[in-house]
């Protein structure tokens, strides 16, 4: 969806051909062979090298020369990660966000001035980051570059967008700034988790940056939601002294309440004995709303429906928090709004079958609520508020799952040294149940692993996976998981 949104075709094959050159660094290499290799033709591929040259140069600030006449041959001194990370940040779409949030004066001739485009190209390339707004009912004056929407949805989109593009890194700097982080990060810091660690602080930042350039500019909250966060607003309304941005009473306890929304608008538990856990249920104890409602009935329906008896919510409280995080930001906002989740690629559940039966019957449970008094503005939201929680709860689910466990046979060296980490991996799976291989006995399990095609034996009538130790293990490590995957998937099917 990002990739999608802010890079043009040629940066893709750009892309495509660079992890190639990553991957084939070792010797030169001849344009034929990339030719071959990507079915581009031998111009395309001269074309895309001296793109990607000058890319690498500007990167470096020293001249980079990856076509020679003894072949191709790149350094490993980019690495893909970091190419990907030029492209996007340089694109025209993550500029124009940037200029949005950070110069609201600029208008698009200003815009397109500033980096040496024209208006039909800068909106030709940014189409579909405004298709993207319009999801949300953001509204883009392309001429003004100005938003029209509900500005919470606008911050959020903001932050998303940003944060999945450069983490917050290298933006421009806010003139007099008076945002005092420090003071920011020991506020939140019994609700936020890891609050000093590098990748909060940043997090935190950008968020806090993002708000006060919007109230800056005159974009200010004035009325509070009827559903309150779990989390005490008079905190975050005491602490973060928004009264020295706004004056109006009204809107500071908007804003303030907005804040602590945002604590709580993902599924950013990670461990129990969490401060916020207590919060949530303690609300849970003295608060009954819509929230609370959809919550209890979610969570009721799912134990029993999908778990076995004697299942309790107290033993996932992690996941009992996410789940509250998820339902209880839709029920506040009662509006859909973009999430980092459903920017990033999740293919990985789109052939899985037990992803597939909790996302149906999610549906099927939300359609039936969404019927009720208070509960029409669920109707818009059912396929992603399903497709959200199916994912978070797949592998709870599938770990109960004990008829489709894939049952696997090691064959491999008796050296713990090497074979720990591989044995480790597999048991780390939770739909996986390592068993003991006896010589010619194929039924007690669905899958083998060995270390070589040798250890194999050679009537194995099952599917198997050779994990060679003097090879890539990243690279085999997931390979041997989409292996796995598919015979589990494969089971589950004859199973329905």
């Amino acid at each position: 969806m990002l990739e999608t949104m802010m890079l043009e075709d040629n940066d893709k094959r750009k892309l495509t051909l660079f992890r190639l050159l990553t991957i084939f660094s070792d010797k030169r290499y001849s344009i034929n062979f990339f030719e071959n290799k990507l079915d581009y033709s031998y111009s395309r591929v001269v074309y895309l090298l001296e793109l990607i040259q000058q890319d690498l140069t500007d990167m470096t600030g020293k001249t980079v020369d990856l076509l020679t006449k003894d072949g191709v041959k790149h350094t490993q001194e980019i690495s893909y990660d970091m190419y990907y990370q030029y492209l996007i940040t340089q694109s025209i779409p993550y500029q124009l966000l940037v200029s949005m949030l950070y110069f609201p004066e600029d208008n698009l001739d200003q815009f397109c001035e500033k980096n040496f485009q024209s208006r039909t190209t800068v909106v030709r390339k940014s189409k579909l980051l405004i298709t993207y707004f319009k999801k949300f009912d953001i509204k883009v004056n392309i001429s003004q570059l100005a938003l029209f929407g509900d500005e919470r949805v606008i911050r959020i989109m903001f932050y998303n967008l940003i944060w999945l593009t450069s983490q917050g890194t290298n933006l421009p700097k806010v003139r007099r700034n008076p945002i005092d982080y420090d003071h920011v990060s020991k506020t939140v810091s019994p609700y936020f988790p890891d609050t000093f660690s590098y990748g909060a602080k940043k997090q935190i930042s950008l968020m806090v940056e993002i708000i006060y350039l919007r109230i800056k500019t005159g974009n200010i909250l004035t009325q509070k939601t009827a559903i309150d966060p779990y989390i005490n607003v008079n905190e975050i309304y005491d602490d973060n002294r928004l009264s020295t941005l706004l004056t109006d009473s009204m809107a500071i306890e908007a804003e303030a309440q907005f804040a602590a929304f945002l604590l709580t608008a993902s599924p950013n538990f990670f461990r129990e004995g969490e401060h916020r856990l207590l919060l949530l249920d303690s609300y849970l104890d003295t608060h009954k709303n819509e929230a609370t409602k959809l919550l209890e009935e979610f969570t009721t329906y799912f134990s029993e429906r999908f778990m076995p008896s004697g299942f309790s919510w107290g033993n996932e409280v992690i996941l009992f928090g996410n789940v509250a995080n998820i339902l209880f930001s839709l029920t506040i906002l009662k509006k859909n709004f973009p999430t980092l989740f459903h920017l990033t690629d999740h293919s990985i559940f789109f052939n899985n079958k037990s992803h597939h039966k909790l996302f149906t019957e999610f549906k099927l449970l939300f359609k039936k609520i969404s019927n009720r008094k208070y509960f029409g503005w669920l109707k818009d939201l059912i396929v992603p508020l399903s497709d959200t929680l199916a994912a978070l709860l797949l592998p709870l689910y599938e770990s109960f799952q004990q008829n489709n466990l894939i049952r696997i046979a090691l064959v491999a060296e008796s050296n713990y040294l090497l074979v720990e980490p591989l044995t480790q991996f597999i048991k780390d799976i939770p739909f996986v149940q390592l068993v003991a291989y006896k010589y010619g006995e194929f039924s007690s399990f669905d899958f083998m692993v060995a270390t070589s095609s040798f250890l194999i034996p050679e009537n194995c009538p099952l599917p198997s996976f050779v994990f060679r130790f003097s090879a890539d293990s990243d690279a085999q490590y997931l390979n041997l998981y989409q292996a796995i995957k598919e015979v589990h998937n494969k089971k589950g099917s004859n199973l329905t």
